[in-house]
């Protein structure tokens, strides 16, 4: 399939990057004193183990600490908002405060450079199902199996009404989500999330397609339960085909939603 996006190009370790192939390098933009202050903070903020809803320091300090201009502080918080790792509260006793990761931003982000390279929903759709299987296997390794049943075992036990949608899609979801906290291991966490956000938010949601996807509370039963015996090829396996199952429904379904580019929100 020929692509019309912009290309991608690969500079490990290197200053110049090449985009047309035509020996013309183009330098690397260097960064902004606004992005220079606001990677100091997340540092800071990293360094400090602040938790969500911790404020950070007020305005004067952190300009004397940061030794930079109002207008550079301030649009390097803004970047920290937009990107959502902090909120700016308004008032008197405003301020920016320390959110939570949520892997939607990162999804949010992902999707500008794969609408830029012309990737469509369908290439999505072929990652997660790469990505999720490695998951499931990795979760079914754990070893404390009450940990497992403790998080699994409500996708077991609980019946959820046929006739409620928002409960079913809810639950549908919550499952590829415990899964991810389940990993221990950030990296796998964030990309399959922003993957999986990215799934939903994008096609399935849009879809609504609860009745229409056949098979996802018996799929995710089997799923878990091969995780919580530990049996992590099963696992993988079965979640394999879980979403190579769900990916050949929308494509039999709405093939044309699949072939759409990714669009970029």
């Amino acid at each position: 399939m020929h692509r019309h996006g912009l290309p991608i190009v690969y500079t490990p370790g290197g200053d110049f990057a090449d985009p047309g192939g035509n020996g013309r390098p183009t330098p690397l933009r260097q960064p902004k004193a606004s992005e220079v202050v606001a990677a100091r903070i997340v540092s800071d903020v990293v360094a400090a183990r602040m938790s969500p809803g911790d404020r950070l320091r007020p305005e004067a300090e952190m300009l004397e600490h940061y030794g930079v201009s109002r207008e550079s502080l301030r649009e390097g918080l803004r970047i920290l908002e937009v990107q959502g790792l902090i909120t700016l509260k308004r008032g008197p006793n405003g301020g920016p405060i320390v959110s939570a990761i949520n892997a939607s931003y990162l999804a949010r982000t992902a999707t500008l450079y794969f609408n830029l390279s012309n990737a469509s929903y369908a290439d999505v759709f072929e990652v997660w199902a790469d990505l999720e299987p490695s998951l499931a296997a990795k979760v079914a390794r754990i070893k404390d199996r009450d940990l497992k049943v403790a998080a699994l075992g409500r996708f077991l036990d609980e019946a959820v009404p046929i006739d409620d949608d928002a409960l079913t899609f809810s639950r549908n979801n919550g499952f590829h989500a415990v899964l991810a906290e389940l990993a221990d291991n950030p990296v796998l966490t964030l990309l399959t999330q922003a993957v999986s956000h990215i799934v939903v938010d994008h096609v399935v949601e849009s879809i609504d397609p609860v009745h229409d996807l056949e098979h996802l509370e018996s799929d995710h039963d089997a799923i878990a339960q091969a995780i919580i015996d530990g049996r992590h090829a099963k696992a993988a396996s079965l979640m394999r085909e879980h979403i190579e199952g769900i990916t050949e429904q929308f494509r039999t379904k709405w093939p044309d939603r699949l072939e759409e580019s990714i669009h970029w929100r």
